[in-house]
């Protein structure tokens, strides 16, 4: 099997969609390495790149995957098939997506394509969402809400069976790569710190938990928000850096993931706030990363309920909140030993399956299921 993996990267950095699309190919890479001798040898992964990725790189090591840097990712693409002739061609972003089905309308029946969001309400995304879909052998999502209301659209519309939409669309979570045995172990008689980790957009709604700490200090004035980001976006930036300036804030800026999961660990009650007002509500039917790394490491998360958080946590999970007197008074039941083991547990149980080397398996299965699909057909 041979496959070529894409994705529109333009430099290294512990963020959420670089750090995604490594941990995907670390895993598939540990896949491979399991694998007998005489069965890796039939295995071909290739990754284009526009920068130099080098092994080792933010902590990520690689035995079967091999990286070629390129300033022209889709052209070069098309030229290694035509001399590897892949079974399959990854791509992680719309616009490159249909660059490659403009170039090489045939290499669609080769397209795996990750969607990652989609405008129901945007004639011009949805068309574009729409021409992939019909051309590309498979198109993941990235959780279940988001690939169910892409089916039910394409149900509505009539285009396509109910089996043929069971096929073509998958779903490909986000992984989360398990933590060491040796990272941290938070001992049970410190002091509880909220941390929010990951990139700042004015929805993810840090002036509330910066008011929500304020409230936390005046009965527990040891604790402490600790916010981790690699970065903060455009117009906000102003607003944001006052806010890290509050009070009981921690600003720690960027960390490598290795260094954040140790974070996480030592705070002990993670942070991951939506507030979405788009007009399809397209981001409620998706998660935070952050709340899997959280989730990962048995630390319980104070999260807003959304579609996708339903769907990640269950309905009936206690620790949803809707503002910065919420977050307070749940960090005050937190406090008892009990309900924290018993919340630590609940959210470790949730987050196994997105474990790279368990998240990976369906994503495995699915290949090779095609694959066999593919031989057949020649």
């Amino acid at each position: 099997m041979r496959i070529c993996f894409f994705c529109n990267l333009i430099e290294f950095k512990p963020k959420g969609n670089v750090l995604q699309f490594f941990i995907l190919l670390r895993a598939l890479d540990r896949k491979v390495a399991q694998l007998p001798a005489h069965e890796r040898e039939q295995y071909s992964l290739d990754c284009v790149l526009p920068f130099q990725f080098r092994n080792g790189m933010g902590g990520f090591t690689f035995q079967h995957v091999q990286f070629h840097k390129s300033n022209h990712p889709i052209d070069d693409i098309i030229r290694r098939d035509q001399k590897k002739r892949y079974d399959y061609i990854f791509i992680r972003g719309r616009n490159d997506a249909i660059k490659l089905l403009d170039k090489r309308p045939a290499l669609g029946s080769k397209l795996l394509f990750l969607a990652i969001q989609y405008n129901l309400n945007d004639p011009y995304i949805m068309r574009r969402l729409n021409r992939i879909f019909k051309h590309a052998r498979l198109v993941f999502f990235q959780t279940e809400p988001n690939a169910n209301r892409y089916r039910t659209y394409q149900l509505q519309k009539g285009n396509y069976s109910s089996q043929e939409l069971d096929r073509k669309i998958q779903v490909l979570p986000q992984f989360v790569e398990p933590p060491k045995d040796s990272i941290y172990e938070r001992p049970s008689t410190d002091h509880l710190d909220l941390i929010l980790a990951g990139v700042i957009r004015p929805r993810y709604g840090l002036g509330v938990a910066t008011k929500a700490i304020r409230f936390i200090r005046k009965n527990h004035p040891k604790a402490k928000l600790r916010v981790l980001y690699p970065s903060i976006v455009g117009k906000y930036q102003k607003q944001a850096k006052s806010l890290l300036r509050t009070p009981g804030v921690v600003d720690h800026g960027q960390k490598s993931m290795w260094a954040t999961k140790k974070l996480i660990l030592k705070s002990g009650i993670g942070i991951a706030l939506l507030y979405d007002t788009t007009s399809d509500q397209n981001p409620s039917h998706s998660y935070l990363s952050r709340i899997l790394e959280y989730m990962a490491l048995g630390v319980p998360v104070l999260t807003t309920r959304t579609i996708g958080n339903e769907a990640l946590l269950g309905e009936n999970y206690p620790l949803f909140v809707l503002d910065a007197y919420d977050i307070a008074e749940q960090y005050g039941k937190l406090c008892d030993p009990f309900f924290y083991e018993e919340m630590s547990r609940y959210v470790s149980s949730r987050g196994e399956r997105f474990l790279a080397d368990n998240a990976v398996q369906s994503f495995w299965a699915t290949l090779q299921q095609e694959y066999v699909i593919g031989q057949l057909a020649t």
